[in-house]
């Protein structure tokens, strides 16, 4: 273990920083640097105070890496490194360009009643998040909690190989609504509990491909991609999904104008059943 402070300069882990926003102020744009998270929670809180406060990833170019204990990535379901917020605020805003997150838990607090976990502003383009978890299962239900939400036209965002974990009636885990030309690709959502309206959405002005994702659990996912107010012909491609039996609808509220290719999107059957059935609709 490492003692840590703010005012140190957290160039090795002898001089460590104590909090994250505080290496978000050190780190310059666009030359490479790495902010380097070590296993343990970081609660995003202000110094030498206990108000929580959002992580402002504010400076382009930065990379944000939890460092795992064991292997290159750790554990994909329980990641070592966490990073919450106790407030009724989200736990990280991601306002500049080309920023990368990978390796840690997006730990939700049960303070946060009413926010994502994540925002994504207009200006994230080039954003990518990738061997990562979201553990909502702290807080309490409710369709205003989401995982992952973008707020604005940010272009080329990929979120890669995450694991999603619900048990209630949460919002979205990742809402792509405006979007453009953007990936979510082999995730794992998984609904441990209760009903999800609307796991993984496309809203308007989205242009996304959602490919090899898995949506399964012992709850429900009332409609496990939704398209309810989808805008832009071609808005949506997906491929190879795999869906669990209690899927209600795996692909749902689309128009045949908005999600383009359907292709090889597989629903669960139990037992000795076929091993799969072919999604062959979207409504």
């Amino acid at each position: 273990s490492y003692s840590a402070s703010d005012n140190n300069d957290g160039l090795s882990p002898e001089r460590a920083l104590r909090r994250i926003n505080r290496a978000w102020a050190l780190v310059s744009a666009s030359v490479d640097d790495t902010i380097a998270l070590l296993p343990g929670t970081h609660s995003a809180a202000a110094a030498g105070t206990s108000t929580a406060t959002s992580i402002a990833a504010n400076v382009a170019g930065v990379r944000m890496v939890g460092i795992p204990r064991n292997s290159q990535t750790g554990n994909p379901y329980r990641k070592k490194t966490f990073v919450t917020c106790a407030a009724a605020d989200q736990t990280i805003n991601v306002t500049a360009a080309n920023i990368e997150m990978s390796n840690f838990t997006l730990l939700g607090d049960v303070l946060n009643t009413g926010s994502a976990n994540l925002d994504l502003s207009a200006a994230a383009s080039g954003f990518y998040m990738h061997d990562f978890a979201v553990d909502v299962s702290a807080q309490t239900a409710g369709t205003s909690i989401l995982g992952i939400d973008a707020l604005g036209a940010a272009t080329g965002v990929v979120i890669q190989r995450g694991y999603f974990w619900s048990d209630g009636a949460f919002g979205a885990m990742v809402d792509t609504t405006a979007l453009i030309n953007s990936l979510v690709e082999d995730c794992d959502f998984d609904q441990t509990a209760g009903t999800h309206a609307g796991t993984l959405t496309v809203g308007a002005a989205t242009t996304v491909t959602i490919r090899r994702c898995s949506f399964f659990g012992a709850g429900t996912h009332t409609a496990a991609i939704n398209g309810t107010g989808a805008t832009v012909a071609g808005a949506c491609r997906c491929h190879y999904n795999l869906f669990s039996v209690l899927c209600t609808v795996p692909i749902d509220n689309f128009s045949a104008t908005n999600l383009t290719d359907l292709l090889n999107n597989y629903i669960a059957t139990i037992g000795g059943g076929t091993g799969g059935t072919l999604v062959a609709a979207n409504t």
